[in-house]
């Protein structure tokens, strides 16, 4: 189990990094910068063990996570519960794993994707769903039992209703 909680550890600690991808400009116009923070509190996980027995490539991790106000956003309150995300952890060695998962917020949906490592690095923003559609940038996990999630998203010019 040790080896677990640290990969687990090591995945949560993705340090801060600096800069976005930047989407095209929409036909309406430029592009639209957007930072969302939010605390992920861990509410569920899975694993499955392939062989060979114990931690290593080839395991996978499933996950679920309540996401949190750290401030007033959304329209709600510090500390209110304004939405979830979900998705997979592989190992691709015993100290790396690619991910992928879906956060889902209000107005919407954001796709992330990327590899886990020794090597800090941010996550992929891949698109989404409403208010998030067609969203690139990246996604800062932090560390700690209960990580800062940081969004750092470029939106279409035309993207309505931006404000959160």
């Amino acid at each position: 189990m040790r080896p677990l909680l640290a990969l687990l550890a090591l995945a949560l600690t993705l340090a801060a990094a600096t800069g976005t991808s930047a989407a095209a400009p929409a036909a309406g116009g430029n592009p639209i910068s957007l930072t969302i923070t939010v605390k992920s509190v861990t509410t569920w996980t899975k694993r499955t063990d392939k062989p060979p027995k114990g931690t290593s490539k080839g395991d996978r991790f499933r996950f679920r996570d309540r996401l949190v106000n750290v401030a007033r956003q959304f329209g709600k309150a510090k500390g209110a519960k304004v939405g979830g995300d979900a998705g997979i952890f592989t190992l691709t060695s015993k100290t790396t794993a690619v991910t992928s998962g879906v956060a889902t917020l209000p107005g919407g949906t954001i796709r992330f994707a990327g590899k886990v490592g020794s090597s800090p690095a941010p996550l992929t923003v891949l698109g989404g769903t409403g208010r998030y559609a067609h969203a690139h940038g990246i996604l800062i996990v932090g560390g700690g039992s209960s990580p800062l999630n940081v969004y750092r998203l470029s939106l279409p010019g035309s993207a309505a209703g931006t404000t959160v």
